[in-house]
């Protein structure tokens, strides 16, 4: 009992959503980064009904609007973060508040949105940063399930839905063999359970399509739920997201795809470096998971993995950048910023945890840049909201409505700054 009151406390955090307001909103002489038709200098932007109505110079202002003076700060559109477990984890170390996993290796019928904590206290760290929306995935060592996304200012997850399924997930076997000091097994048991992890995926697959290939021809048949919803994966009209960081992944994660005809995002690509070719040829959606860290091979440069962004980039390869977990998402604009550092336009920098995100999940009709028609989703920031140093979230509005940027983060630092004052 103690424990499930003490698990309920620490994940629930006392910010109010925002209320939609029926005036219409202007903002004025601001930096706008439009992400699709570049930046714009002392721009307006009027938002009505949640949506943005119009942009431009010097626009008149509507009979009873709520004005914004922005001037000398910048607009962006709100971020993106894909393949997090925001709401899904709170403690890590508390069972309780670990959502992520189903039991078994084959779970394609789970939604990720269903175990989604809206009031847990990440998130407003999370959104404080300028991120509004969220992709939250399952985990898992197998065909985990459905992804999801989330705005990030709702009551409950019915309220924070944007849609309930973006995807189906995919753990790809290892390929690789592990030889770190905890591995136990001997090369040859983990050469024997990587083929063996394969063949698994292998005959998933198979009796997958026979199970179809029966239902097509007896309609009669039992329903497995399972497999029925893998149905719009082989249709073609949900991706497989297939997680993939070692080169040889890629390399038969793109084969499995065209074999069975699969429509893929590549998830992780920590090697994408090394496979620059496949991937332009290919031509499939990259999500790149590994913004930052140190090397794992002793012929890789100190700096790999923060180059491979500017790799990507110069070899004309779209991607989007994210950061995988819960807490840590917040981060998102500054790894994007990173990239900057390291060789990446602001401009690209930009579209990988904005507009690009927005079309891996198949929503860049409606978020992920300011445009006319689009949600009037927008951060307004004192400086470059992906340098540390400027970055400066003063107010975020999702859908039109104004978003509580206080968290737990700056309710500490109010306390204890206070106390120093005395």
């Amino acid at each position: 009992m103690s424990a499930s009151i003490m698990s309920s406390l620490v994940a629930a955090h006392d910010m109010v959503p925002g209320k939609a307001s029926s005036a219409t909103l202007i903002i004025q002489n601001a930096t706008v980064h439009t992400i699709t038709q570049g930046t714009q200098e002392n721009y307006d932007i009027v938002i009505a009904d949640g949506k943005i109505k119009s942009l431009g110079n010097d626009l008149p202002t509507p009979q009873g609007a709520q004005v914004i003076d922005a001037t000398g700060k910048h607009v962006y559109p709100g971020l993106v973060a894909l393949s997090t477990t925001l709401g899904m984890v709170e403690v890590s170390a508390v069972r309780s508040t670990r959502d992520t996993n189903e039991t078994g290796r084959a779970t394609p019928e789970v939604k990720a949105h269903i175990a989604f904590n809206a009031d847990s206290e990440i998130i407003p760290t999370v959104r404080a940063n300028g991120i509004a929306y969220a992709e939250i995935a399952p985990g898992g060592s197998g065909l985990n399930g459905q992804s999801s996304v989330m705005q990030l200012d709702g009551w409950h997850w019915q309220d924070a839905l944007v849609k309930a399924s973006s995807g189906m997930h995919l753990q790809w076997p290892n390929v690789g063999i592990n030889k770190s000091f905890w591995e136990r097994r001997p090369v040859a048991k983990q050469k024997a359970d990587n083929a063996k992890a394969k063949q698994q995926l292998d005959d998933l697959f198979a009796a997958l399509k026979a199970y179809h290939k029966a239902r097509e021809a007896n309609p009669k048949l039992a329903i497995d739920v399972r497999w029925e919803a893998m149905r719009p994966v082989l249709q073609g009209t949900t991706p497989l997201y297939i997680h993939a960081n070692d080169y040889r992944q890629i390399e038969q994660a793109i084969a499995f795809s065209q074999e069975h005809q699969l429509k893929v995002v590549i998830v992780g690509a920590r090697d994408a470096a090394l496979a620059l070719d496949l991937l332009k040829q290919a031509k499939v959606p990259l999500v790149y998971t590994a913004p930052w860290g140190q090397p794992r091979r002793s012929d890789e440069g100190y700096d790999d993995l923060y180059a491979t962004p500017k790799l990507l980039a110069a070899n004309n390869i779209p991607y989007a950048l994210a950061i995988e977990g819960s807490w840590n998402v917040r981060d998102l604009p500054f790894a994007a910023g990173q990239s900057v550092a390291h060789g990446v336009s602001k401009e690209v920098a930009l579209r990988s945890i904005t507009i690009e995100a927005a079309k891996v999940l198949g929503l860049d009709a409606t978020i992920g840049s300011i445009e006319v028609g689009k949600e009037a989703t927008l951060v307004i920031s004192r400086g470059d909201i992906m340098d540390h140093l400027t970055h400066k979230v003063e107010q975020m509005f999702i859908s039109g409505r104004e978003v509580d940027l206080d968290n737990r983060h700056k309710q500490l630092y109010r306390k204890y700054d206070a106390k120093a004052a005395d």
